[in-house]
C-alpha cells in the first residue's frame, strides 16, 4: 500500500512538472528598470499555478514588439504607456496589435524629483537635472522651470532613471528625476533624499504641484500593461488568478501605484488614450 501512494504521489509530480506552461516573457525597456519589476513578479507569483515564465531582453522596443507579434508559442510583453511616443522617436514600431492580445495586469511607476542627502533646493540657483532619456526630457525640463522658487534646471541625459540615481551619487548631477522604484535602496542607505513626487508618499516626499505650477507633468506615471498571446482563455484566466492575490503587494513594494489584475476593457482604452497623448509631451 505504501509503495502504491508513492507511486501515485511521484505519477502526480510527474504530471505536474508536464502540465507546467511555458512562457516568454519580453520588456520593451530594460530589465534593470520598472519594467523589469513588472515582469519578475508575474515569474514569481505564476509559479504556483504551474506557468514557467522566462524573461527575454531584447536591444529596442521596436524588437521586443517584433518578437511578441510574431511568436508562435506563448508569450508576454510588458508594454508602457511611452512606447507610442517611442514610436515617433525612434521610427520603429513599437506598438502592439492590441485587438490580437489580452491584457492581464497594470501597474504604474511614479517620478520623484531627488537631491543628495541634506541638500536644499535654493531659490533663484540654477541645477543640473538629470534625466531617464525614455522620459519626456523636453516637457520634463520646461514644466519644472516653471516652480514656485525661481530655479532653473539645466538637461543631463541619462540611458535609465538607475543611471540617474547613479549619476546623483557620484555629483555628476545635482538633482535627479527617476522613476520612484529606482530610489527606494539609496534613500534607505542615507545617500539621497526624495523632495517631492508624482503620486508616491511613503518615504516623506511632498507632491510634485506643491513646487511646480499645475500641469498634467503633476501627475506623469509610466503606466506598464503586462499582454499576453497564443494562450487560451482558460489558462489566461489561471494567470490572473495566480497574480490576484500578491501583484498589487508586491508592486507596492516596489513603489509602484495603482496596481491591477485583468484590466477591463475601459482600462485598456484610457491606457491607449494616455499613450497618445504621450506624443505631444516633447
Amino acid at each position: 500500500m505504501k509503495k502504491i501512494i508513492i507511486i501515485t504521489f511521484l505519477l502526480m509530480l510527474m504530471a505536474s512538472v508536464a502540465m507546467a506552461q511555458k512562457i516568454e516573457i519580453v520588456p520593451t525597456s530594460t530589465l534593470k528598470g520598472p519594467q523589469g519589476v513588472v515582469a519578475n513578479a508575474v515569474i514569481d507569483l505564476s509559479k504556483s499555478a504551474g506557468f514557467e515564465i522566462t524573461a527575454v531582453q531584447k536591444n529596442s522596443c521596436g524588437e521586443a514588439v517584433d518578437y511578441f507579434e510574431n511568436a508562435k508559442g506563448p508569450v508576454a510583453i510588458v508594454w508602457s504607456d511611452s512606447m507610442i511616443k517611442n514610436t515617433e522617436v525612434t521610427k520603429q514600431n513599437c506598438i502592439i496589435n492590441f485587438e490580437k492580445a489580452s491584457a492581464v495586469a497594470v501597474t504604474y511607476a511614479p517620478y520623484d524629483v531627488c537631491v543628495l542627502k541634506g541638500t536644499k533646493l535654493e531659490p533663484n540657483k540654477t541645477y543640473k537635472l538629470g534625466n531617464n532619456k525614455f522620459n519626456p526630457k523636453g516637457a520634463i525640463l520646461q514644466h519644472l522651470n516653471t516652480n514656485k522658487l525661481g530655479i532653473k534646471f539645466t538637461d543631463v541625459t541619462y540611458d535609465s532613471s538607475a543611471a540617474v540615481v547613479t549619476g546623483l551619487i557620484n555629483r555628476e548631477i545635482e538633482v535627479g528625476y527617476t522613476a520612484t522604484g529606482n530610489v527606494g535602496s539609496a534613500i534607505k542607505s542615507g545617500s539621497i533624499e526624495c523632495l517631492y513626487t508624482t503620486g508616491a508618499t511613503k518615504y516623506g516626499q511632498k507632491l510634485l504641484s506643491e513646487f511646480t505650477e499645475k500641469s498634467q507633468l503633476n501627475d506623469f506615471k509610466l503606466g506598464m500593461m503586462v499582454f499576453v498571446k497564443n494562450l487560451s482563455a482558460e489558462q489566461i484566466d489561471r494567470l490572473q488568478k495566480s497574480l490576484q492575490k500578491d501583484f498589487a503587494t508586491a508592486m507596492n513594494q516596489q513603489d509602484m501605484v495603482g496596481s491591477k489584475i485583468a484590466p477591463n476593457k475601459t482600462d485598456i482604452e484610457q491606457f491607449i488614450l494616455t499613450a497618445k497623448l504621450y506624443v505631444t509631451y516633447n
